[in-house]
């Protein structure tokens, strides 16, 4: 689902949106509504209809619908980078209000990431203490989070990205970060866990 990181702050559901969660067609959905199982409201002028999240979790606990993806907090990340300004620059990207974030400076820090259980982790391949590459293996060798999205972070240009997402990498960027390239790929690897854990 698009922008999955954000169902845990919407308000209002389309009956798009309520059909995927459900597992469901729309016509299914709009059934629901028109016999009302399900409280919808149509929009003034508009013949689209709209489901209030109090109404659809109601609903989908009544029917024993998994609520789990509605109800997840906030997308975890993981950052591992010994560089004070890239630190600072994704402390103002990952805001509070929005994200849960963890900064560490080293390779051996990682190791919070089997406590903090990340949805993604931003990891540098140059780390000052231990190669980014044995941290992405030694985070795949940890069963609770073995499938936990990590991209790759480097200065380097000749960093071999194939080499790479064969180590166990998901994605990579080259620094200095450009921002919308950037959150566009968080985007994607954070949409692809939540599409990971409905299933």
């Amino acid at each position: 689902m698009k922008n999955s990181r954000n169902l845990y702050e919407k308000k209002g559901f389309t009956t798009g949106e309520v059909a995927e969660l459900c597992h469901v067609t729309i016509p299914t959905v709009i059934k629901w509504i028109e016999s009302g199982e399900l409280e919808g409201f149509k929009i003034p002028g508009s013949k689209n209809r709209r489901i209030t999240r109090e109404s659809l979790l109601n609903f989908m606990r009544k029917f024993a619908i998994p609520t789990t993806e509605l109800e997840k907090g906030k997308p975890r990340i993981l950052v591992v980078d010994d560089d004070i300004n890239v630190l600072e620059l994704l402390k103002s990207l990952f805001t509070e209000d929005k994200f849960e974030l963890r900064l560490v400076s080293c390779g051996f820090e990682a190791g919070l990431a089997k406590e903090f259980k990340p949805d993604l982790i931003l990891l540098d391949i140059m780390l000052p203490d231990i190669d980014g590459c044995q941290v992405c293996e030694y985070i795949r060798g940890i069963p609770e989070i073995s499938s936990v999205k990590i991209m790759a972070m480097s200065a380097y240009l000749n960093t071999d990205v194939e080499e790479l997402l064969q180590r166990g990498f998901d994605d990579y960027i080259a620094k200095p970060l450009e921002r919308q390239l950037f959150m566009d790929k968080v985007d994607h690897l954070l949409n692809k866990t939540a599409r990971k854990k409905k299933k």
